[in-house]
């Protein structure tokens, strides 16, 4: 197939021709005007999609939260062991529905540029180290080994540390929850040729994402095959909201970085972003 074929098969367009006729020269005339709706098909896609997860994402909680508040009206009277598990239940419900439109109401506010950075250089090994101290305690409990791997770790990179320790800690986060107990995870830092960028990474022997899931694991509300992840996996966001990812690409981007996935099944993945380093005039 020619790159000509390749173009008239993916793009979606309309056409709208308009003939006339000139009597005094005997001309006959066509103008054809050509709008691509590629661009306005892919985010009409989107948009179907996000409705549609956002509400799956919350009916589910929802459901539960009835269900659980119906049998716990029954057993109130009868039984306050139980009907204390029930709140509890419920609780944990609840909880999780909130996190869900905090996380749904940052993504909406660093997409819109409304979340105020604090931009100031920073060391990068600090940023390592730190978050490593953070996620220690659970990787412990799940029987993994948290390592680094730093080099040139003394650089200054030119970012917002706790915006970044939260993109730090949900790749982390994730590659505990993907990655079976007696596992590794390793957080490293090093810096890319030229000078001018930062590298950092998050790398993991879990299971591994399937190549045709990674090109959509940045996309709000997707989630990767549910059966890679722990049945009893302990943490914050354990069901996990889809939107972890897509809040970690967008705030990569606004520090003009750039986060990319690479991954093989059954060995693990990496996942990997930059920041600018800062200049000397910065420091």
């Amino acid at each position: 197939m020619t790159p000509l074929e390749h173009a008239q098969r993916n793009m979606q367009a309309e056409l709208e021709g308009v003939a006339g006729h000139e009597a005094a020269s005997h001309y006959t005339y066509f103008v054809v005007a050509i709008e691509d709706l590629t661009e306005l098909r892919r985010l009409e896609r989107v948009r179907r999609d996000f409705i549609a997860n956002i509400s799956h994402e919350l009916r589910t909680p929802l459901a539960s939260v009835r269900l659980l508040a119906e049998t716990l009206e029954e057993a109130i009277d009868t039984d306050r062991d139980k009907a204390q598990m029930f709140l509890e239940k419920i609780e944990n419900e609840v909880q999780h529905l909130n996190g869900l439109v905090s996380e749904l109401l940052e993504l909406s506010r660093i997409e819109s540029g409304l979340v105020p950075m604090v931009i100031e250089p920073v060391q990068a090994e600090h940023l390592v180290r730190e978050v490593m101290a953070r996620m220690l305690p659970q990787a412990q409990r799940h029987r993994i080994m948290l390592h680094t791997e730093i080099e040139e770790g003394n650089v200054l990179v030119v970012a917002d540390s706790k915006q970044i320790a939260r993109v730090l800690v949900n790749l982390i986060h994730n590659a505990i929850k993907y990655t079976p107990s007696g596992g590794t995870v390793t957080i490293g830092t090093a810096l890319q040729a030229g000078g001018q960028v930062q590298r950092f990474f998050v790398r993991d022997t879990g299971v591994g994402i399937r190549p045709e899931e990674l090109p959509r694991i940045f996309e709000r509300f997707y989630k990767a095959d549910r059966a890679r992840s722990k049945t009893d996996f302990i943490g914050p966001g354990g069901g996990g909201s889809g939107l972890g990812l897509a809040i970690a690409r967008h705030v990569v981007e606004a520090h003009g970085g750039r986060i990319t996935a690479e991954s093989r099944v059954g060995y693990g993945s990496t996942f990997t972003f930059t920041l600018p380093v800062a200049q000397r005039g910065n420091t």
